[in-house]
């Protein structure tokens, strides 16, 4: 697995950031880092599905929405997700953001590969051990105009 880009992923997104943001957001430790924004979602819901019916060889290990407003404090910039599984997929969430909203890609020397701009309802997948970020350090907006992103970590499964 390189990279998989996909757009209008779910079938009802309107729907889908309703339903998010009526259940609310929390905090999520991961060791000593603590992500605020977040909240867990099921491994039965829509994206998962669609996720888990694109890679079948592997198990959902983590999923969840996270909301970064404008300036919220961020515990890690550039980073992998190697700790958390072998794939990361990032479903952008947000139907009107900035141009530059999108996700980074990091080469061995620390320079920016490749550039993925967000849209709504439009999924990437990579490996998680590429260096990444989002594109925009400060992220954006506030409230229901804040920065939403669904998050997916995948396990290859032994086979």
């Amino acid at each position: 697995m390189s990279l998989m880009i996909m757009e209008d992923v779910l079938a009802n997104p309107d729907a889908y950031v309703d339903d998010i943001y009526r259940l609310g957001f929390g905090e999520f430790e991961d060791g000593e880092n603590v992500f605020k924004g977040v909240q867990q979602r099921p491994n039965t819901d829509e994206f998962a599905y669609v996720v888990s019916e694109l890679f079948q060889n592997y198990d959902i290990a983590l999923n969840f929405v996270r909301r970064s407003p404008y300036m919220q404090e961020e515990p890690n910039f550039i980073h992998t997700d190697e700790m958390m599984g072998d794939v990361t997929c990032i479903l952008y969430l947000n139907k009107y953001h900035p141009d530059e909203d999108g996700t980074t890609l990091y080469d061995d020397e620390g320079k920016p590969s490749m550039i993925i701009k967000a849209k709504y309802n439009k999924m990437f997948c990579f490996d998680s051990s590429m260096v990444h970020s989002r594109n925009m350090y400060n992220n954006f907006g506030e409230d229901r105009d804040a920065r939403l992103i669904q998050v997916i970590f995948l396990i290859r499964r032994d086979e």
